[in-house]
């Protein structure tokens, strides 16, 4: 509440030149001021005092007798020593109290002022924030519209049906047919590097070599971190160590094709031929010439033939009856699953690569090394560093 109209303070006694009787009237307005402060704080007031609050009734009586606000003075109008001790010494508490309130109001405003500071600062690092997420949600919206445009553009159940002139209805024969464009036909790859992950995946799982390849270049790239083209040093040396029993696993190929090749050109010449089937029949088989024939020269060759077939028939029938046995043979085997030796040479490539290798995949080095080089006519293999960058041909 607001003091009465009578409470005021005086200027500092120190200040006044006036006579002792005026020092007299500023000590009675002084304590008049206090006294009518104490008087309006007893009706229920608080007043502060050592740290604590209290009623004003408890504070006069708590004071001691040195602090009691007596506004008498001497009975004869001079100030006395009573009132200037009295006087000074309310002067004192009232410094005191407006010392610790200053204090107490100073340490509040610095917290006030570090909470705003700090209230700020927070304020400022949200709205960046915000103009953050606001500049990635705007580039989050335009890649998305241009993801979803090129998306419809590829697919063709999302494309834009034109219906046909002429034709009612609307199935497949009412719409047009979809032709692409230039900007389209720019874009189809044309080689296997240029498929994704998904379609190489799906052509490695149906057997595609060219496919397995690609996968094991791209996982080369990712284990020692080069690029595509330096990638295909490290599948070299991959081929190098594949291919270093390639004559031996396969000659038992080579030699069944020499042997197939032969034994039919010879078995051929043995039955037609004249000379050789005279020789064969005469010196091996103990035949003689047919009945009125001297020289087997008067022979045709089907006359030829027919004398030869008396004992070439149980030859080449033993011979197809045992190549028909293997053939039911290979089939029964792969019926139970059972590896056969192109198998088991595969496997064994494959599983010697693996080791030899170890930092990489083992899967994606197994189905890459299961391939035989390719062959040409000349018997002659191609190896597949041979192709360099370009690869082996895959339809692309």
């Amino acid at each position: 509440q607001s003091l009465p109209t009578q409470c005021w303070l005086p200027t500092p006694l120190s200040k006044c030149a006036a006579m002792p009787a005026c020092r007299w009237q500023h000590q009675q307005r002084l304590l008049s001021s206090v006294s009518a402060v104490f008087g309006r704080c007893s009706g229920g007031g608080i007043v502060r005092r050592g740290g604590r609050y209290s009623s004003a009734s408890e504070h006069a009586t708590s004071l001691p007798p040195s602090r009691s606000f007596s506004s008498a003075g001497p009975s004869d109008g001079t100030p006395g020593s009573d009132g200037n001790e009295t006087f000074y010494r309310v002067l004192q508490f009232c410094s005191e109290e407006r010392a610790e309130l200053r204090d107490h109001m100073r340490t509040n405003s610095a917290a006030s002022w570090s909470r705003i500071q700090l209230a700020q600062k927070v304020v400022l690092e949200d709205r960046q924030n915000t103009e953050d997420l606001r500049e990635q949600i705007r580039h989050l919206r335009r890649d998305l519209q241009i993801f979803s445009s090129k998306a419809m553009e590829k697919t063709i159940g999302l494309r834009v049906r034109v219906q046909r002139k002429g034709v009612e209805g609307r199935g497949g024969q009412s719409r047009m047919s979809h032709r692409s464009s230039i900007e389209q036909a720019e874009l189809q790859p044309a080689h296997a590097c240029e498929l994704n992950h998904k379609s190489l995946a799906h052509l490695a799982m149906l057997g595609n070599h060219v496919a397995r390849r690609e996968r094991l270049l791209r996982e080369i790239m990712a284990v020692d971190g080069i690029p595509w083209g330096q990638a295909h040093t490290v599948l070299y040396e991959f081929d190098r160590h594949r291919e270093t029993y390639y004559w031996l696993e396969t000659l038992p190929y080579r030699m069944g094709i020499t042997s197939a090749i032969t034994a039919g050109f010879g078995s051929t010449l043995l039955v037609f031929w004249g000379p050789a089937a005279g020789w064969y029949g005469i010196q091996i088989a103990g035949e003689e010439l047919p009945e009125g024939t001297e020289d087997i020269s008067e022979l045709t060759v089907n006359q030829v033939g027919t004398w030869t077939w008396s004992w070439m028939e149980p030859m080449i029938g033993v011979a197809s009856f045992v190549l028909l046995c293997c053939q039911v043979t290979r089939l029964k085997m792969a019926q139970l699953n059972l590896r056969t030796y192109y198998d088991q040479i595969l496997q064994w490539r494959a599983k010697r690569l693996a080791k030899k290798f170890p930092g990489y995949d083992r899967s994606m080095l197994r189905s890459w090394a299961k391939q035989f080089p390719e062959v040409e006519i000349s018997l002659i293999p191609t190896y597949e560093r041979q192709y360099l960058h370009k690869g082996p041909t895959s339809g692309l």
